[in-house]
């Protein structure tokens, strides 16, 4: 794809593996792509829609911890409809809602991680380690790709 990327890590760096999303960002800026902007948006992500206004802007990458109630360390592609249906972390606004006015002419990919716990602690758990490792891999050169959709089995209305 030509144009800019921008990638947003997502959490909260005090509630353990919830701050997957931001080390995940902070790890992928030293082997990012030229030109792509990298940003920790900590429960924010708000504060950096102006990020997704420029025009050369065709990608959104967000990275973040999400309880899809799978294995700790698992991780998943989810649509922005996907993103619906989960908890994401401490974030206050949807991450649908917030994005969803830029889904028209962005593509907009979640790598969503499966937290062990969400809970004030030193650090991210082993399982969730390896899965940011993973993802610090597979971002740079494309191989994000790679990873799973999640793909929901039709649930009653809560």
């Amino acid at each position: 794809m030509q144009g800019k990327t921008v990638l947003w890590g997502l959490g909260n760096e005090l509630l353990g593996d919830d701050a997957a999303g931001i080390i995940a960002a902070r790890r992928i800026s030293d082997t990012a792509p030229k030109g792509w902007t990298i940003s920790e948006c900590g429960t924010v992500p708000e504060n950096f829609l102006r990020d997704l206004a420029k025009d050369e802007v065709q990608r959104l990458i967000v990275v973040d911890a999400a309880d899809m109630g799978l294995e700790p360390g698992e991780i998943r592609l989810l649509t922005l409809d996907d993103a619906k249906d989960f908890s994401f972390s401490t974030h206050g606004l949807a991450l649908s809602l917030l994005l969803e006015p830029y889904a028209n002419f962005l593509e907009i990919v979640i790598i969503a991680i499966q937290p062990l716990t969400i809970a004030p602690g030193n650090g991210l758990s082993e399982a969730v380690k390896k899965a940011v490792d993973s993802i610090i891999s597979a971002v740079p050169n494309g191989s994000w790709k790679n990873y799973p959709r999640l793909h929901q089995e039709k649930r009653s209305p809560r």
